[in-house]
C-alpha cells in the first residue's frame, strides 16, 4: 500500500509574523527550521530537527495564496487542537507563565492551553508515565480534527491514507500514526456532554469542513494520488508544480476537512 511518507507540518496563521515569531522563538523556546521572509513563512519545531511535523507561521499574502487567499486569512486567530508534549507539564506551565505567556491549566490534569498573540491555542499534553522530567516542548505530539462520525474516520485514515491506529485518548478518540515518532491526526466526534459550556461545542462543530494547515509529505505525488483516488479519496486539487519549486495537492476527508500533499522541490527537480 502506497501511503504518505510523513505528516509534515501544521500551519497557524497569524497578522504579524514578527510578533508570532517573538512569541513562539522567545517565549514558547521553539527553534527555527526555516524562513522564508518574503512568503510569510516560517517553520518551528521543538527542535531543529526530528521526525515530527513542523508548526509552520504564515502570515497570509494574496501573491503567495491566491484564490485561497480570503481562506487562509480567515484562519487567523482560530487555529485549535495541535499538541505539543513535554515531560514535565508543571514546570513547563510555571516557566511559560513567568514569561508572561497565556495558559490555562487545572493544576489536577494533563493538559493545559496556551494562546497566542493571536488568539490561536495549542494545547501542551503531559506524559501519562513519565519516564524523565524535562521542562520545555519536546515534540509536536497529535492534531486534532472534527469528524461527525469517527467510525466512518477511522476508515478513512487507515484504509484509505494508509495511517497506523494507536492509543484511544479517550472513548472514541483514537491517534493514527504514520510512523512511531511521528505527529499523530487525532480526529473527534464533539457530544455535548464533553462540555460545559454549549457555546463551546457549537464552536467545535464549526470546524467540520474547514481548511486544515495539515501537510502531508511523499516523494511520488502522482502514484500517492493515484492510488489515494483508487481507495475513494476525493480530491480538492490535482498536483500541480508550486511557485516554491515543489509540488502540491489536496484532499477531503469524509467531513469535507481539507488537507495537503506535497513532494519537496529537491525531488521535483530531479524528476525532470
Amino acid at each position: 500500500m502506497i501511503k504518505p511518507k510523513s505528516l509534515a507540518m501544521v500551519s497557524v496563521f497569524s497578522r504579524n509574523q514578527k510578533v508570532a515569531r517573538e512569541f513562539y522563538v522567545r517565549k514558547i523556546g521553539l527553534k527555527i527550521r526555516e524562513s522564508m521572509p518574503e512568503w510569510g513563512y516560517l517553520e518551528l519545531g521543538a527542535n531543529k530537527g526530528g521526525d515530527d511535523a513542523s508548526l509552520n507561521i504564515w502570515q497570509p499574502m494574496r501573491e503567495m495564496w491566491g484564490d485561497t487567499y480570503d481562506e487562509v486569512k480567515d484562519q487567523v486567530g482560530v487555529v485549535t487542537g495541535i499538541g505539543f508534549g513535554t515531560g514535565d507539564i508543571k514546570g513547563t506551565v510555571e516557566a511559560l507563565k513567568r514569561r508572561k505567556v497565556k495558559v490555562e491549566w487545572s493544576g489536577e490534569d494533563n493538559m493545559a492551553t496556551v494562546t497566542d498573540p493571536d488568539g490561536n491555542s495549542f494545547f501542551i499534553a503531559g506524559p501519562l508515565k513519565p519516564k524523565q522530567k524535562r521542562l520545555g516542548l519536546q515534540r509536536l505530539h497529535f492534531v486534532t480534527v472534527v469528524t461527525r462520525n469517527w467510525k466512518r474516520s477511522d476508515s478513512f485514515w487507515t484504509k484509505a491514507v494508509g495511517m497506523k491506529r494507536g492509543r484511544e485518548i479517550e472513548e472514541g478518540f483514537w491517534e493514527y500514526r504514520l510512523s512511531p515518532r511521528g505527529t499523530s491526526i487525532a480526529p473527534f466526534t464533539p457530544v455535548k456532554s464533553m462540555y460545559e459550556n454549549v457555546s463551546d461545542f457549537e464552536d467545535d462543530l464549526k470546524h467540520v469542513g474547514e481548511y486544515t494547515g495539515i501537510y502531508f509529505v511523499t516523494n511520488d505525488i502522482l502514484k500517492l494520488q493515484k492510488e489515494m483516488f483508487d481507495r475513494g479519496v476525493v480530491f480538492r486539487s490535482k498536483a500541480e508544480n508550486a511557485a516554491w519549486g515543489g509540488m502540491e495537492a489536496e484532499f477531503l476527508d469524509p467531513d469535507k476537512n481539507v488537507y495537503g500533499i506535497m513532494q519537496p522541490a529537491s525531488v521535483t527537480k530531479k524528476q525532470k
